[in-house]
């Protein structure tokens, strides 16, 4: 798969159409022909695509005349009937209306607050039309430009324009779903995109709309330095909103998020993959207030539900008309009006930092802390902290019987216990003992000094050793104990270049 992309040069809805259909014709008839394929085998027998386009074709008129006039112009550069062209532009209407289950794609996320928005979605669709979209730039005659990726002929999807407005698409599935032609969502979207001049036209056009398939189209806005975003659940019984949540983080997969219409949700049968593709996210982003577009991406890269995953691909063990997989993975900038478009998923975008799981490590940065338990806590306490006069790193409450001692580079807890009876005490000789933790040691500047400072406080297990590494590194160090026979040293180390 590659990123293709085409910017029109005619601003008229006919000629716009007639140059893009001239420019892609051989592309716009093998992408008919996929979803007439698609179509048949979804139904169990051949579609009448005139039929089905010629009643798609009056709704998208409904929806904008301008964007009937461009099919029309599409179909006569493409040297195709204009129902073939309105009948993929009802792809989603179509498939509803014969009845076409297992259709499950797409995973949205956005997140607003300070700065930019971040809005990213994996479309995942037919392995079979892998080849069969492009990024479609549009200038019009006012001067603002809407850019879309889309399907050879499809009129929009996914996409933004530089009047600050950007959009992101999910198919969802009711139980009405079906009922003849409606508007056809992929036209609202591109609709929304050209003729919205900020986020409440764009929702008045959303919250109208008649529709028989539905789908959520997330609207992104910026506009004198804020932002917003919200998902429209277009559906036949209606219309439904979804809001990020307290930390500006709104998710989408391809269930219903809003009610009435999560009660008429047909995907959690077909398709339960929708609700852990969305707890992934949901979990990976978690506590993140200003995540970046790598981070999204890193949270979408997951293939554990096969073809089913939030980055999927083609099960070449189905036919192909049975074969998903995330075609691309799309970024939007809604701030600038630019999308930025790779073909594939998430787990093959050059920003995702993820790295293969054959060479993935466990990333482990230090000791944060450390327990011992105790039956005396407050004996441990007045040696760790009066002793040794290492600070508290919590506030010490005696009556709670816990205390948790600043180490610098960790912390100590010390906790009550009762149970049975201590281990035996240790030596400074390693054979002499048995396996287990053994001690922990004290870096301190001057060996002499220190122990001077300890004799008479302190329990010493042996005298002064020294040990020498034949690199050169050398230690000086005296164990000793705490009150309850825990093994502690001081040492005095000599790294070799010191």
């Amino acid at each position: 798969m590659t990123t293709r992309s085409f910017r029109s040069t005619a601003t008229t809805p006919v000629e716009r159409g007639r140059e893009f259909g001239l420019a892609h014709a051989a592309q716009i008839a093998a992408t008919v022909d996929a979803y007439r394929r698609i179509f048949a085998t979804r139904a169990g027998a051949p579609v009448d695509l005139a039929h089905w386009g010629g009643l798609a074709l009056d709704r998208i008129a409904a929806v904008s005349t301008a964007l009937a006039e461009e099919v029309a112009g599409i179909a006569d550069g493409a040297d195709l009937p204009v129902t073939s062209i309105a009948a993929i532009n009802a792809r989603t209407e179509i498939l509803a209306a014969v009845g076409a289950s297992g259709a499950h794609e797409c995973s949205t996320v956005v997140h607003v607050g300070e700065g930019s928005p971040v809005a990213v979605q994996a479309w995942d669709w037919y392995a079979a039309l892998s080849d069969s979209w492009l990024v479609w730039e549009i200038p019009h005659a006012d001067g603002h430009v809407t850019t879309t990726l889309t399907e050879y002929g499809i009129l929009g999807k996914i996409g933004v324009s530089t009047r600050g407005l950007g959009l992101l698409f999910n198919i969802l599935h009711h139980d009405q779903d079906g009922a003849g032609i409606g508007d056809p969502v992929h036209v609202l979207a591109r609709a929304v995109l050209d003729e919205a001049t900020d986020l409440n036209h764009a929702l008045l056009k959303l919250s109208t709309a008649a529709v028989s398939a539905s789908s959520s189209l997330t609207v992104i806005a910026v506009a004198d330095g804020e932002s917003a975003a919200i998902s429209v659940e277009c559906n036949p019984g209606g219309v439904g909103y979804a809001l990020p949540d307290d930390n500006g983080l709104l998710l989408h997969t391809n269930h219903f998020l809003s009610n009435p219409a999560a009660l008429h949700d047909d995907e959690l049968r077909t398709g339960p993959d929708t609700v852990v593709r969305y707890d992934t996210l949901r979990r990976r982003l978690a506590g993140r207030t200003t995540p970046s577009i790598a981070q999204v991406l890193t949270a979408m890269n997951s293939h554990l539900l096969g073809g089913g995953a939030l980055c999927c691909h083609a099960d070449s063990t189905l036919p192909s008309t049975g074969q998903f997989e995330t075609l691309a993975t799309v970024a939007l900038d809604v701030e600038a009006g630019t999308l930025t478009a790779h073909a594939g998923g998430p787990c093959t975008h050059p920003l995702n930092t993820t790295p293969p799981l054959e060479t993935r490590m466990l990333n482990l940065k230090r000791i944060d802390n450390m327990d011992i338990l105790t039956k005396d806590v407050q004996a441990l306490v007045d040696f760790y902290h009066g002793t040794l006069g290492l600070p508290f790193h919590l506030p010490y409450e005696p009556d709670e019987e816990w205390a948790a001692i600043d180490f610098g580079n960790l912390t100590l807890y010390i906790f009550k216990s009762e149970v049975g009876e201590h281990a035996p005490r240790r030596t400074a000789v390693n054979p002499d003992n048995a396996p287990g933790l053994d001690s922990f040691a004290f870096e301190v500047d001057d060996l002499d000094e220190s122990e001077a400072y300890l004799d008479g406080k302190v329990e010493w297990v042996d005298q002064r050793i020294e040990w020498k590494h034949p690199s050169g590194t050398w230690y000086r160090y005296r164990p000793f104990f705490d009150p309850d026979g825990n093994m502690l040293y001081i040492t005095e180390p000599h790294p070799t270049d010191a």
